[in-house]
């Protein structure tokens, strides 16, 4: 337990900070599992995950090479799955 004042806010502010950076990795998880590359608004479902990934890279939740990585296995997603139908 924090004995000085600053200590208790930082304390208090880091779990609101952790609390809403859970929900936010939490979301774009979400995106990726409903992400579809067969849809017919695949461009834009990708372009959506893409902006989250370079938003949660910017602010450094995760890493920019995860992010990188990601979008690349999107955009092969889609064009593979273009390229098939």
């Amino acid at each position: 337990m924090p004995q000085h004042k600053g200590a208790v806010r930082r304390v208090r502010l880091s779990e609101k900070r952790r609390v809403a950076n859970k929900g936010q990795k939490v979301d774009m998880r979400k995106l990726m599992k409903s992400f579809d590359p067969a849809a017919g608004e695949a461009m834009a479902s990708v372009k959506k995950l893409q902006s989250t990934l370079d938003r949660l890279a910017r602010k450094g939740l995760i890493k920019k090479n995860y992010a990188s990585n990601k979008k690349s296995q999107l955009m092969r997603a889609v064009k593979s799955s273009a390229v098939v139908a």
